[in-house]
């Protein structure tokens, strides 16, 4: 059984959605591809690349201080699977013998503590950043997570190097006040954001997946379920539409 950390979060999220997708075949209303997101995300691998190859800084490490290189630790032919969908980096969980798989954007180094730096791109557009550390929002939860598994894939592989205990999203936000036609340009800010990382869980929730898989009962509904609050909702007024109908019906006999 291979896991991915897309799956691993679907489950967190929802495990009645997940258990209907992964035992009955019976996917979630599907959302469009952010294609432009994916754009930001691969020029920006390939500016990161560029780097590595000199073993120079980002210009985003020393606005912010950090004494940070591309990783360049990696064969590129490495690095290029740990960044594949279908592929990513893997390994297995201690608790479950699942092998749980997660595909990587980059890696960085800090050389003050010789540590391997996990992080992930974000694309956005929005005049007030959120921090996801503090935000109340179930996809920025979600953010937070997908670091954590990352950072825990990379220390179930024993790299040459530890992984630093701090994350970070670079975010870059297509949101320029000075802006004020098209022109083919969008301009982009670029922000880095640091969070705390926190693997302590994961097992554990791999313990509560595994079970769920191994069950025939249907699990909860998660509290932070769009698709089943949708639903639920909309069963409700589907009973009350047909109660009201067959009360009306009667009284019209």
């Amino acid at each position: 059984m291979a896991i991915s950390r897309s799956k691993w979060d679907s489950f967190i999220k929802c495990p009645l959605c997940f258990y209907l997708k992964e035992k009955h075949n019976i996917d979630p209303p599907s959302t469009p591809r952010f294609n432009i997101n994916m754009r930001v995300d691969n020029l920006l691998k390939e500016e990161f690349d560029e780097l590595r190859v000199k073993g120079e800084p980002h210009p985003i490490f020393k606005e912010y201080n950090l004494n940070f290189v591309p990783y360049n630790g990696l064969d590129p032919e490495i690095l290029k699977k740990y960044r594949y969908n279908r592929g990513g980096v893997r390994a297995k969980s201690k608790k479950t013998g699942i092998e749980i798989y997660g595909a990587l954007d980059d890696l960085w180094f800090n050389k003050d503590t010789k540590e391997i730096v996990v992080l992930d791109y974000k694309a956005t557009s929005t005049k007030n950043l959120e921090d996801y550390t503090t935000s109340k929002k179930h996809y920025h939860k979600s953010y937070l997570r997908q670091l954590d598994f990352y950072a825990y894939l990379l220390k179930l592989n024993n790299f040459d190097f530890p992984v630093h205990d701090t994350g970070y999203w670079l975010i870059c936000n297509a949101t320029d006040g000075e802006q004020k036609t098209f022109n083919k340009i969008l301009n982009f800010k670029t922000t880095l954001l640091s969070y705390k990382l926190n693997t302590d869980y994961i097992e554990d929730t791999l313990v509560d997946l595994k079970a769920c898989l191994d069950s025939d009962k249907y699990p909860s509904s998660g509290q932070d379920c769009d698709n089943c609050r949708w639903y639920n909702e909309k069963k409700k007024l589907g009973d009350t539409i047909r109660s009201n109908a067959e009360k009306n019906q009667k009284e019209k006999e």
